[in-house]
């Protein structure tokens, strides 16, 4: 038996058989009497039915903190995957066993928990608002990631877009609560072999991603969520090149930057994306387009379940599972 076991919120399910195949035992949340997790006004439902198989044991939770998409049975936002996952932290503190004694009457026995619980977020929560950008605003990824933490041992965050060098992350580091797992070395990788590539370099589309994996890039100015314009130069003439990047919604920036690189040269680009994020409306359209106008030249992670990537387009797609395996 492994020295931990695996439990995978309704974000995290369709990375059940890789555990599996890795040798771990895996557990997942339950359905309720509709056989589903959200209850009719859209209350989220958590349980454990073999809690009892986990006492004192260490475990991992998983969960992808992000908006659900049309891959999914239900469709949940990334509130209710924060509470769902919440809920399952809260039930692994104090687990309790349920008898029926008669009719509405229940007795309750506590069960030992768990002897630690770690969390890995495949998709940060609330991602795009680590800090305050104009006056008033609530810092809703911080607010997350600190909630999760103080209800667990430590939470582990793939490629988050979160910097360290901000405050709060700094602070939950130092307390031993938060860590991160960086899956842009294993996806290069994957991508050189995709792509055939052997002697290639590596370009960041802006100046935050120049900052996280300390290689050349481009500046970037953002008029809205969907229009950026790209500014400067890089010498690829003649090279192979990987665009390398935490994250896209609809691939405008990439399909920028490699056009640019191309007009300066490059022998032949291609995209290596840690989370591919489909959005409420057309997300899996603009995933398509974005698939189609990269020539098929794009590799990403199944952090997040998605069809075109994770379902239609399995050999573009890194296993994650691969990584987490490591670290953990």
């Amino acid at each position: 038996m492994k020295d931990y076991d695996v439990i995978l919120a309704s974000g995290a399910e369709h990375l059940k058989e890789s555990f599996q195949e890795e040798g771990f035992r895996v557990f997942t949340s339950a359905l309720n009497y509709d056989r589903r997790r959200l209850f009719p006004n859209a209350d989220i439902y958590a349980k454990l039915e073999d809690v009892s198989e986990i006492s004192n044991r260490r475990i991992v939770i998983i969960q992808s903190c992000t908006g659900s998409g049309p891959a999914e049975n239900e469709q949940y936002t990334t509130s209710d995957r924060v509470v769902e996952l919440l809920l399952l932290l809260d039930l692994l503190s104090r687990p309790v066993a349920v008898r029926e004694t008669g009719h509405k009457c229940y007795e309750c026995n506590p069960i030992a928990p768990p002897s630690s619980v770690e969390v890995v977020l495949t998709f940060q929560p609330f991602a795009l608002q680590d800090k305050a950008f104009r006056t008033g605003e609530a810092v809703s990824g911080r607010w997350a990631i600190e909630t999760i933490a103080n209800a667990c041992n430590k939470v582990w965050v793939v490629n988050p877009h979160a910097h360290d060098s901000l405050d709060w992350v700094q602070k939950l580091r130092d307390k031993n609560l938060y860590e991160t797992i960086d899956v842009i070395p294993e996806l290069v990788k994957f991508a050189e072999k995709q792509f055939g590539y052997s002697d290639c370099i590596l370009v960041t589309p802006d100046e935050g991603a120049q900052e996280r994996y300390k290689i050349k890039g481009f500046g970037k100015n953002r008029e809205n969520s969907f229009k950026v314009d790209l500014h400067g130069n890089i010498e690829v003439k003649d090279k192979e090149v990987i665009i390398v990047d935490d994250l896209t919604k609809s691939g405008s920036t990439l399909l920028k930057a490699a056009d640019r690189l191309r007009n300066q040269g490059a022998a032949d680009v291609g995209m290596a994306v840690a989370h591919v994020l489909p959005l409420t409306e057309r997300g899996e359209e603009l995933l398509e387009e974005l698939l189609e106008n990269a020539r098929g030249m794009i590799v990403t992670t199944n952090t997040i379940l998605t069809e075109i990537f994770g379902e239609q387009n399995p050999q573009l797609t890194y296993d994650i599972v691969q990584t987490l395996v490591k670290h953990l």
